[in-house]
This record gives C-alpha cells, sequence and structure tokens, in this order.
C-alpha cells in the first residue's frame, strides 16, 4: 500500500517538487471550507494517484473506513446537540482526511526515501526530522509486508475474520512482537553507528 515504485509515472521528478506538491496539498485541505472545493482536490489526488500507476486503491482506502465511520459516530454523539451543521462537519472532516491521506498516498508510491534523505541532507534539516521520515517510509511497507504474511498464517491455521476476536488476538500479537523486535535493531545499530562517529 504505502511502497514506493520505480515504475511510478512521476519517480523521475525531483524530490523537492514532490514534497512541495505534499506541503500544497496539506495545506489546501486545511485551508479549504468548502465541501465542493474539498471534493475537487481529492478527485485531482486520485487522478494523480492514477496517473502515477497506482492501482491498490480498495485496499488504501478499506483501512481508512473504520476510522472514518468512528470518527462520525463519535461527532454525532458529542455534537448533536449544538447548532453545528452536522452533515456538512462530518462531509467536509471526510473529505479532508481522504484527501490527507491520499496525498501521502501518492507521495509515498512515487518517492525514493533514500533521494528523500539525501535532498534533507541538502538542505540541512536536523537528523530529528530526518531519522522519523526514513523510519517510516522504510518500514511501514515491511509492517504491511508482515501483516499480510500473519494473517496468510492464521488463515492456515483456521483462524478467519468470521471470529473477528480471535482473529485480531492472533494476528495483532505476533505483529507487535515482530514490530518490537524491528524497533529494537534499528536502535541498536542506530546507537552504533553514533558511538563510530563519536569514538
Amino acid at each position: 500500500m504505502f511502497q514506493y515504485s520505480s515504475k511510478s509515472f512521476f519517480s523521475g521528478v525531483k524530490e523537492q517538487y514532490k514534497l512541495g506538491f505534499l506541503f500544497l496539498a496539506f495545506a489546501l485541505a486545511f485551508l479549504f471550507q468548502d465541501v465542493l472545493l474539498l471534493f475537487c482536490l481529492f478527485v485531482v489526488l486520485i487522478l494523480f494517484l492514477v496517473v502515477a500507476g497506482y492501482r491498490g486503491f480498495f485496499g488504501l482506502f478499506i483501512g481508512l473506513l473504520p476510522f472514518l465511520v468512528l470518527s462520525d459516530i463519535g461527532f454525532l454523539i458529542f455534537l448533536s446537540d449544538t447548532t453545528i451543521d452536522l452533515f456538512q462537519l462530518i462531509l467536509s472532516s471526510n473529505l479532508r482526511i481522504l484527501c490527507l491521506f491520499t496525498a501521502t498516498a501518492f507521495f509515498t508510491f512515487s518517492t525514493d526515501v533514500f533521494a528523500l534523505i539525501k535532498l534533507f541532507d541538502k538542505m540541512h534539516f536536523p537528523e530529528e526530522i530526518c531519522l522519523p521520515v526514513y523510519v517510516l517510509f522504510r518500514f511501514l511497507p515491511e509492517i504491511e509486508h508482515d501483516l499480510v504474511e500473519i494473517s496468510g498464517i492464521q488463515k492456515i491455521r483456521g483462524i478467519s475474520k468470521r471470529k473477528p476476536i480471535l482473529y485480531l488476538k492472533s494476528v495483532m500479537i505476533p505483529l507487535l512482537f515482530t514490530v518490537l523486535q524491528k524497533s529494537d535493531d534499528l536502535a541498536i545499530a542506530y546507537f552504533l553507528r553514533k558511538k563510530r562517529e563519536t569514538g
């Protein structure tokens, strides 16, 4: 879902332009208040993803759907006795989140993380910014891959989504241990690198 593709139509575009596009999309998503403008921005971002060669739209938005439903229920519960137009609020907030998510998907699909880190080095960004960006873009696809593998193993064991609590427990606990192991390895590697640089 969030994996960089060198076959993307925009993979040859300079990283600073893609970074500027991401910031512009984020700014417009927060500046636009009109639902029609937000919808137009969402359509433009979807078109950019299509032109880039992205094909995993179902997987991209199916993971976001539960979050949107829960946030909409929260709006209905906590703001029902106010004078706020809830329909307008729910529609605009959902479109805003979809715009942010789609812009991020476009950026990660068409941007090589190593080229992005080189750009950050040229711009003299502090390591406190570069390191989290690198970790996010480098290891998020691996975590997604691990999730698919663990789900497949649980299916072989006969644990399916028909038993949601057992399925979640059987998938999330191994995934948590995998993520903790990878983060531990990453922290050790970073510590050793820093020690080598200072020593």
